[in-house]
């Protein structure tokens, strides 16, 4: 999907999950939420840096983060692991459990150790409020892309197994990707209502809030056709190519920029 659909549906997310779990502390719904929007940008090192000064501006700086500084950490250990060699502008290295989880250390250990060895309690909460966003939206942005005609590779590059649906995100043709982000924001508004108005214990929030996150998920992923499909044969460090595949993942670029 490109940055906008992550970026819109992560925060309706965020917000079905802080509403519930952090109604009374907005400074922490909002640190999770932004965190949940860096997160959900981190993956896509494809990104190209927008012409002029715009919005976009933003999300290139946060995705040259993975591009510039993880992607070369990752590319080193698998091709020193013999994991798989693999190439710096594959979107499989950084659309992958692996990639995310890999990043997410990366980030953590740059900010939250510093902030837990020189900085007050308060710093240290907020921090870690952010790499929890961070991950929500990592995760997120991988369900998200799974539900696209490219898909997401999960445990590349220690398999090559390829989870795809059937939207083109450019496709203004096709309604399924506004449907995704009215039912979001109508179950964002249903579940933020009913809290502030006070019309349910705490007892029964939580599980009422993984039920809408679940449809909200679930509703993607069955509007999208998902399916598994096996992209790859061969050994480990060793790929006998798909045809046109390679250059299907790693150009991925304008038409879906970014995914």
């Amino acid at each position: 999907m490109i940055t906008r659909h992550h970026v819109a549906l992560v925060i309706l997310c965020s917000l079905i999950l802080c509403g519930v779990l952090f109604p009374s502390d907005p400074v922490l719904i909002l640190v999770i939420c932004l965190g949940a929007c860096i997160g959900t940008i981190l993956p896509d090192i494809q990104m190209k840096k927008p012409q002029g000064f715009q919005i976009r501006n933003v999300a290139w700086v946060v995705s040259h983060f993975s591009s510039v500084i993880c992607i070369p950490l990752m590319c080193w250990y698998y091709n020193a692991a013999s994991v798989r060699t693999t190439h710096p502008r594959d979107k499989r290295v950084t659309h992958s459990f692996p990639g995310v989880l890999f990043i997410w250390v990366v980030l953590a250990a740059l900010i939250f150790i510093p902030s837990f060895i020189l900085m007050a309690h308060t710093t240290q909460y907020l921090t870690a409020a952010l790499l929890y966003g961070v991950m929500f939206g990592m995760v997120l942005h991988l369900i998200e892309d799974m539900c696209t005609r490219k898909g997401i590779a999960p445990f590349f590059p220690f398999s090559t197994t390829r989870i795809c649906g059937s939207i083109r995100p450019c496709d203004t043709t096709d309604r399924r990707i506004a449907q995704f982000h009215f039912h979001h924001c109508s179950v964002a508004v249903i579940i933020l209502g009913i809290e502030f108005l006070g019309k349910w214990q705490c007892i029964v929030s939580e599980p009422i809030c993984i039920l809408a996150l679940g449809s909200c998920l679930g509703m993607m992923i069955w509007s999208s056709d998902v399916s598994i499909s096996r992209d790859y044969t061969g050994d480990r460090g060793t790929e006998k190519r798909t045809p046109g595949l390679s250059d299907q993942f790693i150009s991925q670029g304008k038409a879906d920029h970014p995914s």
